[in-house]
Formats: structure tokens, sequence, C-alpha cells
């Protein structure tokens, strides 16, 4: 009789489950770990790579302007010494200018070529066209040269307003002497007839008659001393000028002919019933 087959595993009991490892549960928090490391270090490198290219940059461009301060340098040397050459450079210098003006102010003659063809026509030559002349470089401006340039027009304009001052100031002295000069002349003018006058002094009472005085005759007709005026008659061909209500120190001209020089009378005092003065005349009339 066949044996009963029948499976023993069935009745054996189950094992426990198998414990996870600790390697298994750490690994995630190591992994996080890691990251932020690499994080970390990444974060501190890279400012310090950037401020590593940054220098060299700086660095180059500092070389860059170091050599271009160099170069501008040489430049400004070299154009000293063109500046400080001696008189007989700069002589053949303006020869040479005067020599390259005169070939670049001539037009240029371009050599003509004659090119013959194969053809029996004969071969038609173009006119050479006159060279442009070709104007020199101008020079660069430096700036001691536009500073020296500004300091003598501002010298120029100051001795410009300096002169026109002065000519003002003459012009004010001439006008004052001319003045001077006038005042001068008609004071001499006046000496001048003063010194052909000559005056003869009178005394006048009211009441009196005729008091011959020179070619003339005086009467007084009125004096008032409160209010210094006077009145008096000239006599002359038989006939009476009154002068009425005249003042003291005033000056009286009249004429006695018609061609004659003028008489003038003045009184430099009045009385009551009494004045006193003089009257000039020619002398050489009289």
């Amino acid at each position: 009789m066949p044996g009963i087959e029948f499976d023993r595993g069935a009745f054996v009991p189950a094992g426990a489950p198998p414990k996870p490892s600790i390697v298994r549960m750490l690994s995630p928090i190591l992994f996080v770990l890691a990251v932020g490391l690499v994080a970390v270090v990444g974060y501190k490198i890279y400012p310090e790579t950037q401020q590593s290219t940054a220098v060299a940059a700086a660095n180059s461009e500092v070389q860059q302007l170091q050599q271009q301060l160099a170069e501008m340098q040489k430049r400004l040397d070299q154009m000293e010494k063109r500046h400080k050459a001696p008189p007989t450079d700069a002589g053949t210098a303006s020869a040479d200018k005067r020599a390259s003006s005169q070939s670049t102010s001539r037009p240029l003659k371009k050599p003509i070529y004659h090119v013959t063809s194969a053809s029996a026509l004969p071969p038609r030559i173009k006119p050479a066209a006159p060279a442009a002349p070709v104007s020199p470089a101008p020079a660069p401006s430096r700036p001691e040269n536009n500073d020296a340039i500004a300091n003598e027009v501002a010298a120029n304009r100051e001795a410009w307003q300096a002169a026109a001052n002065r000519l003002s100031d003459v012009v004010g002295v001439v006008g004052t002497q001319e003045e001077e000069i006038n005042a001068t002349r008609e004071a001499v003018n006046q000496l001048l007839t003063d010194t052909h006058r000559r005056a003869l002094s009178f005394e006048l009472d009211r009441g009196t008659s005729r008091l011959p005085v020179g070619p003339v005759a005086l009467q007084l007709k009125s004096a008032d001393s409160k209010n210094q005026r006077y009145t008096v008659c000239v006599y002359f061909d038989r006939k009476c000028v009154e002068l009425k209500n005249r003042a003291l120190n005033e000056v009286v001209v009249f004429l006695v002919t018609k061609d004659g020089a003028p008489l003038e009378l003045v009184v430099t005092k009045i009385q009551r019933d009494q004045i006193v003065g003089y009257l000039e005349i020619s002398s050489e009339k009289q």
C-alpha cells in the first residue's frame, strides 16, 4: 500500500520576519547630509572663484591702462622734442613744409602708358586727371598751447581796456585844458580892454548943478539910501539921458556918439541926497 504523502511544512510554525538592517535605515539621512555638505562647500567656493576672476579681469584692465599711459607719455615726449628742436631744424622743417606745400599745390602728373593693340585703330589715350592736393594733417592741439593762447588773449584785452581808459582820461584832460584856455583868453581880453580904459571918480549931491565928468555931465535927481536906489541925468550934446531907479554897483553902459566907445557908469555908495561912483571912459578917446 503506497504511503500517504503530505506537506510537513504546513505543520512547521512560521518564523519571525527578518529585521531591517541599520545601514538601510541611515542611508537616506547620510544621503541628505552629503548633499547639504556639497551645497555648503560649493557656496563657499563659488564666491572665491568669482572674486579671483574679477581680480584677474581688474589686473588685466590695469595692465592695459598702464600700457596706454606709457604710449601717451612716449607721444608727449616726442612732441616736446619736436617743439624743443634747434632753430636749424625748425628752418629745415619749415623749408620741407614749404616744399611739401608747393608740391601739393601743383597737380602731380601721372605717367601715361601707351598700349599697342592688335587692331588697326589707334589707341585712345585717356587724359590724366589732376591729383587732388593733399592737405597736411592738422597738428594735435595741446592743452598747454590752448592755455597760452587764452592767457595772451586775456592780456591783450586788458591792455586794450587800459589804453581805452587812458585815452578817455586824455580826452577829459584836453577838454579841461581847453576850458581853462578859453577862460584865460577871456580874462586876457578883459584885461586888455581894461588897460585901454580909465575910471573917473565923482561925487554928486542932490540939488547941485551939473558936474562935468569926462565927455559928459552928471546931475543927481534922487537918492534912496534905504532901498539903495538912485536916479541920475547924463548930459551930452545938450541932451539929457535919465537913468532911473538904478541899483548899487550896477554897471550902466551907454553911448555918447554912434561910433564912439561905450561908457560905463557905476555907483559904489548911496547916501541920503548923495552918491559916489566912477565913470569908465576910453583912454584913447580921452
